[in-house]
């Protein structure tokens, strides 16, 4: 019989399939309750379909990950690797044919633009839960162990700098992210907390610009001068450099410092265009920005995501 095995801190649940649709989400309803803060209220659903099974995502805020791969919806295979939100299942059918075929959405065929590969041992690295089993013996034989699917291909190779872009190691390149392939995102979004500081981390050099102006300012002759500099400098920072770093490099000085990573809806390795990245700055300023943040809840959608179309997520460097 197919089972799914959802890895806890606690060990390894066991829940066999024997309904024709599983649905799994965070609410009392689901067929498979899973009461984790990064699952959403109804995340997917599992379903029947001729000699096999499949995997469909109902729109969750964290996506539905098989094998490291985001998806739509998939066919599911002995030994699959399910990552939902922060919490990993094992899919096991052991009187499933190797050559069955399921019927798979065009989405599902395509894998969307923002796939996230991610090997085994990263994998394992996000979650708390322990690995899979063992094998184990039973009445009939030997149970085969649900052993990891490698990632459907390779990581990508090192890009090379494309012509008039800058190089990806400036000046900067200790404090902002490398391109957005290089880092892999956590399947969560930035809570309040992180979020709140990295505003004020960005904030941080503002103050320090404010501070030495005033110092220069009591200087003779240049003095007067120094006041509107003061003023234009951080101007130039917040509304060219902040927007510059995130269409850039995916993040600010504080979202790089909290490992976070603004990327457009829908695309977790996407970057976004100049204009929303002002579209960001009007939000931040805005102090309804974290008000939004704190009643969207578990959503985590800010002010700025809405006016932007972005989201912020957690990436694990």
């Amino acid at each position: 019989m197919a089972k799914l095995l959802v890895h806890e801190s606690t060990g390894v649940r066991e829940f066999e399939i024997v309904d024709e649709e599983v649905h799994m989400g965070r609410e009392l309803d689901n067929t498979l309750r899973l009461p984790d803060p990064s699952i959403s209220r109804h995340h997917c659903v599992l379903r029947k379909v001729g000699g096999g099974y499949e995997i469909q995502d109902l729109q969750s805020s964290n996506g539905v990950l098989v094998n490291g791969n985001r998806v739509q919806s998939s066919p599911l295979r002995n030994g699959d690797r399910i990552t939902l939100g922060q919490v990993q299942l094992t899919f096991q059918d052991p009187q499933a044919e190797v050559g069955a075929t399921v019927a798979v959405s065009r989405d599902a065929a395509q894998p969307p633009l923002g796939t996230v590969r991610m090997s085994a041992d990263e994998l394992a690295a996000i979650h708390t839960g322990k690995p899979p089993a063992s094998v184990h013996q039973s009445d009939t034989g030997p149970t085969p162990v649900a052993q990891p699917i490698p990632p459907v291909a390779p990581p990508p190779a090192p890009r090379a700098t494309a012509p008039g872009r800058a190089p990806e190691q400036s000046f900067l390149g200790s404090l902002l992210p490398p391109i957005p392939d290089d880092a892999v995102t956590l399947g969560e979004r930035g809570d309040l907390v992180s979020r709140l500081l990295a505003v004020l981390i960005d904030a941080v050099p503002a103050v320090l610009i404010s501070i030495a102006f005033m110092f220069l300012s009591h200087l003779p002759v240049i003095g007067c001068a120094l006041v509107p500099a003061s003023f234009l400098v951080q101007l130039a920072y917040y509304w060219l450099f902040i927007p510059w770093c995130v269409s850039k490099y995916g993040a600010s000085i504080g979202k790089k410092v909290m490992k976070l990573r603004v990327v457009p809806e829908g695309q977790p390795q996407g970057r976004i265009e100049f204009g929303p990245a002002i579209l960001r700055q009007i939000g931040n300023i805005l102090a309804l920005n974290l008000i939004v943040l704190a009643v969207k809840g578990d959503e985590r959608i800010s002010l700025s995501d809405m006016l932007a179309k972005t989201e912020v997520l957690k990436v694990d460097r």
